[in-house]
């Protein structure tokens, strides 16, 4: 009897093992879908044929969305495909032509102003001013009584018709310094610049001594009463040896 009881409680168990195995004799495995894949900003549809359990969908971002399994395999499904640009036309870019709008006005361009050239205006030339007097010579002389370093200067102004001039002097520059002169012409007859006879005497009524270096520029010009320039001026040039050291000028009223 307890022998029988055993055999009641496995048998089921058998019986439920065997059916459990006999009733499929092979294992169905899901097969690997094939999908194609899509370049980025375009969209491609994918199903698989045959025997695929799984749906493949291809997001716009390049991700791929997988559905769950289905237990029945699907009829053969049409693949709708983008057309995938080539390399040269995804490089080429495309070009826009706008058109023209005739009722567009066009700005208007501004005229460059002409730069005027400035014309330099010619500097006129000072006239020389007008003299009463002439400067009829000046001349240097050279002299055996002046030692070095004295220079003596004499004047002799005049009018046609009339001797020597009273009242007139002279200013002196030495190298542009002026000096004083003190001497005044006197009227009448003239003397003369050496009492003997000389290839240098000239008529005089005026003389003024100088004692400083001789060298340089000497510029002599004479004045009138009123102490105001009455005539052109005389230069003179004298070395620092120069034995040449009495200086005359002669200057004729007009």
């Amino acid at each position: 009897m307890y022998r029988g009881l055993l055999a009641l409680i496995f048998l089921p168990t058998v019986l439920l093992f065997v059916v459990g195995c006999g009733g499929q004799g092979q294992a169905t495995r899901t097969p690997v879908p094939t999908w194609t894949a899509t370049p980025i900003g375009g969209t491609t549809n994918v199903t698989t044929s045959g025997n695929a359990s799984n749906a493949v969908q291809a997001s716009n971002e390049g991700e791929l969305a997988v559905s769950p399994a289905n237990t029945n395999p699907p009829a053969q499904q049409s693949v709708a495909i983008t057309a995938i640009p080539t390399v040269a036309e995804a490089a080429t870019p495309t070009l826009t032509t706008q058109s023209e709008n005739p009722t567009n006005t066009p700005e208007p361009t501004a005229t460059p102003v002409p730069t005027e050239i400035p014309t330099e205006t010619p500097t006129e030339t000072p006239a020389p001013p007008e003299f009463a007097f002439d400067l009829e010579t000046a001349e240097k002389f050279p002299s055996d009584s002046l030692a070095a370093n004295v220079v003596r200067i004499f004047l002799y102004v005049y009018a046609n018709g009339e001797l020597g001039l009273s009242g007139y002097t002279i200013a002196v520059k030495h190298d542009g310094v002026e000096l004083p002169v003190e001497a005044v012409s006197i009227a009448g007859l003239p003397t003369q610049t050496r009492t003997e006879a000389s290839p240098y005497t000239r008529f005089t009524n005026m003389n003024s001594i100088f004692i400083e270096p001789q060298g340089g520029v000497w510029e002599v010009q004479l004045v009138d009463d009123q102490g105001a320039l009455a005539g052109p001026p005389a230069r003179i040039e004298l070395a620092p040896d120069d034995v040449s050291r009495e200086l005359y000028v002669r200057y004729r009223r007009k």
